[in-house]
């Protein structure tokens, strides 16, 4: 079950809304480093009239079929501080994630916690 937590950590990153996000928003390289390797996505975080929304695209490697991710839930900011999580199906049943993070200038560091296990969450804000 671990092994399948692990890989679905980076699965979907869905709706956020966190309070003054503006540093947080663009879009992201996003990668957790896992015991059994690194799992990597798209994710793009945009104002919404909500607050923020938080997606996420091409997941490296592709999730198994089947597993699907929830919004982001609980989102709170404080500066340049976030941490939301979401809810993953998967076969063996729905896992929930929680992140955290800091955004500093174009990088964020953080931690994907689930089942108790923390992995390093990390990203660098793509160019356009």
């Amino acid at each position: 079950m671990r092994a399948v937590a692990l890989s679905v950590l980076l699965a979907a990153s869905a709706s956020a809304a966190p309070a003054s996000a503006q540093s947080f928003v663009g879009e992201w390289r996003a990668t957790a480093k896992a015991p059994d390797g690194e799992i990597s996505e798209t994710l793009t975080v945009e104002k919404t009239t909500d607050g923020y929304s938080v997606t996420a695209k091409d997941v490296q490697p592709p999730p198994a079929e089947g597993m699907s991710a929830g919004p982001g839930q609980e989102v709170k900011l404080d500066g340049d501080t976030f941490s939301y999580k979401r809810i993953v199906n998967t076969a063996q049943g729905p896992l929930e994630i929680v992140y955290n993070g800091t955004v500093t200038g174009d990088t964020f560091t953080g931690t994907g916690e689930i089942m108790g296990f923390s992995v390093p969450y990390n990203g660098v804000r793509l160019k356009k």
